[in-house]
């Protein structure tokens, strides 16, 4: 396995290749809902022991990013895939976890040379991106070319997040996001329907972070409707949490995970044969 850094002020993206040197010319972009390197790199090399070369990317934090989820330029997965395939990969896939999951989505909306995507635990709607107005005229999470993406409004969040908690009685991340999701509308939802491949969706009943198998669903319907001609598949977890991947993080913060260990950690087992299974099959 040869590994090689790619730098943004550089290469224009941030990233490390895990080249399986096997001949193969798919490639999957790897990225995760964290800043740095370290978790998605995890990833990388998995799928390229496994024989799948990959692209392990930071889309913000690192140096010359955005320092925060606002406005981040969806370009540089443009300047990845290109680099890529004057590398010799002609087939280019991303996966992505949490946010990453929404970016990747995201990035495979804009990125036609992107011919399969798998996103576990995903948002459904383009989000207002965190950070001060003065750091971009943008407000939108992301941003392609200069443009805004339509987004879902913060409002009054924070209230709303406050009553739903004395409601229910329970003080849950997921009922800061449930409430935040269900101000959109069909306008801000990601436009999945301009990915040029085949697209898995992966969620489970009990996300205790966002409401990942709803906007799945909705997303699903979306495709529907404007008769999406790639394969898309929505696949979803009765025992799962939030934490689908296969390298999970804070699992301490989620209830489900501490109830129910062995039960997440199967669920994340049998993702990981679902993707393995899904690149396997790859063949746009």
């Amino acid at each position: 396995m040869i590994k090689k850094e790619y730098k943004y002020l550089q290469d224009g993206f941030e990233g490390i290749l895990h080249n399986a040197e096997n001949g193969d010319d798919r490639l999957i972009i790897v990225i995760q809902g964290l800043k740095g390197l370290e978790l998605p790199e995890k990833y990388a090399k998995l799928f390229a022991e496994k024989g799948y070369s990959s692209l392990a990317m930071s889309y913000y934090g690192g140096e010359g990013q955005k320092k925060d989820m606002r406005a981040i330029p969806l370009e540089q997965f443009e300047v990845a895939c290109n680099k890529m395939k004057k590398l010799g990969y002609q087939r280019i896939g991303i996966y992505g976890n949490s946010k990453g999951a929404g970016i990747a989505l995201l990035a495979a909306s804009v990125v036609p040379d992107i011919s399969l995507v798998i996103v576990a635990s995903s948002f459904g709607h383009v989000m207002q991106g965190t950070g001060k107005p003065q750091d971009d005229p943008c407000k939108a999470m992301v941003s392609y070319k200069g443009m805004d993406f339509p987004y879902v409004g913060k409002g009054k969040l924070f209230s709303d997040f406050l009553k739903r908690c004395i409601r229910e009685r329970h003080v849950r991340l997921l009922y800061f996001f449930d409430e935040w999701d269900k101000k959109g509308t069909e306008e801000n939802e990601i436009p999945v329907e301009k990915i040029q491949g085949d697209i898995l969706l992966l969620t489970s009943t009990n996300d205790e972070s966002v409401p990942a198998k709803r906007d799945a669903e909705l997303l699903i319907k979306r495709l529907e409707r404007n008769g999406f001609e790639h394969g898309f598949r929505h696949v979803n977890s009765e025992i799962g949490s939030h934490n689908l991947g296969y390298f999970p993080v804070n699992n301490n913060m989620l209830p489900r995970e501490k109830k129910y260990p062995e039960e997440c950690q199967r669920a994340r087992e049998e993702t990981l044969d679902i993707i393995l299974n899904t690149f396997k099959l790859w063949k746009v």
